[in-house]
């Protein structure tokens, strides 16, 4: 059996509470991947046993042309709902990224309570959970396996929030069944981030609000910045979302920012940078910097 590992995770920050969950902040599950049978966008329900995890016994399913969705029993009406929402979110993605990865079924698993997210992430504790959305999780160098729902805290969000979360995770999903799952974390958070905001109508302060109230960056966010269990996970998404917005003005279109993503994942950070016209981090960083500035008036 494969080992699973967590590959992205959407963080409710504080500066998103009411526009994403109208003044109550909650986290969400969702898991992974299985052969697409059909092209309806309806969801079809099913209900029966389940192995996906022990804890939930008594599971539905509900199938849309993009995800597969399952969960306990007592969230029949979310799981429902997210099948649906799987459609609009993967198309949100399919225009960021292309719609290569979209010949296999997202599969998405809603856990009752944070202590079935723990156990399906195969935890002992509940440190950080509280707060995560949902996890996108898989082997290392392989596509994502599944995508995990916190479902008590989904059931918080607005429409809006469980918009941006599910196609934040997406994103995750997309670039993985592409291969490319060495960008650096910055990248990966930023660019998720980056879709799933856009065309949302949310300003920079309600994106990125905790990060622009911070200490201006000395350098780009490092993986243990992004701990949700850490108070400044805020300020890590914010400065990385900031960095891929520079990016993506410096590049001009989304095939070029997918580009210079698949560039790190295989050449590295620097020449990625390089190819968007940054000479080196310190470059990139000191952009973000000046656009945190702008951004703060």
């Amino acid at each position: 059996m494969r080992r699973l590992l967590p590959i992205g995770a959407f963080v409710l920050l504080v500066a998103l509470t009411f526009a994403l969950t109208g003044g109550n902040g909650t986290g969400t599950t969702v898991p992974a991947a299985t052969r697409n049978p059909g092209t309806s966008t309806a969801p079809r329900t099913t209900a029966g046993a389940s192995s996906t995890s022990s804890t939930m016994s008594a599971q539905v399913t509900a199938t849309s042309s993009r995800c597969r969705v399952a969960g306990p029993a007592v969230t029949r009406t979310l799981v429902n709902e997210l099948a649906a929402l799987c459609v609009r979110s993967a198309r949100t993605v399919d225009r960021a990224w292309g719609e290569e990865w979209g010949g296999v079924l997202t599969r998405l698993v809603v856990a009752g309570d944070i202590n079935e997210l723990a156990g399906l992430l195969g935890r002992d504790d509940t440190k950080g959970l509280t707060d995560t959305a949902a996890v996108t999780v898989g082997p290392h160098d392989a596509p994502a396996d599944a995508v995990f729902i916190n479902g008590p805290a989904f059931d918080g969000l607005t429409d809006l929030g469980r918009q941006v979360v599910l196609t934040h995770e997406l994103v995750h999903v997309a670039a993985r069944a592409a291969g490319d799952s060495d960008a650096p974390l910055w990248l990966e958070e930023g660019y998720a981030d980056y879709v799933a905001y856009r065309g949302t109508g949310l300003s920079a302060r309600e994106i990125a609000g905790e990060a622009l109230a911070a200490p201006l960056p000395q350098s780009l966010p490092a993986v243990d910045d992004f701990d949700a269990s850490d108070a400044g996970a805020a300020v890590a998404y914010g400065q990385a979302w900031v960095a891929v917005t520079v990016l993506a003005d410096r590049l001009g279109s989304d095939a070029a920012l997918k580009r210079l993503y698949e560039k790190a994942a295989h050449s590295g950070t620097d020449e990625a940078l390089r190819s968007a016209g940054f000479v080196s981090r310190t470059a990139l960083v000191r952009a973000v910097r000046q656009r945190m500035t702008h951004l703060d008036r």
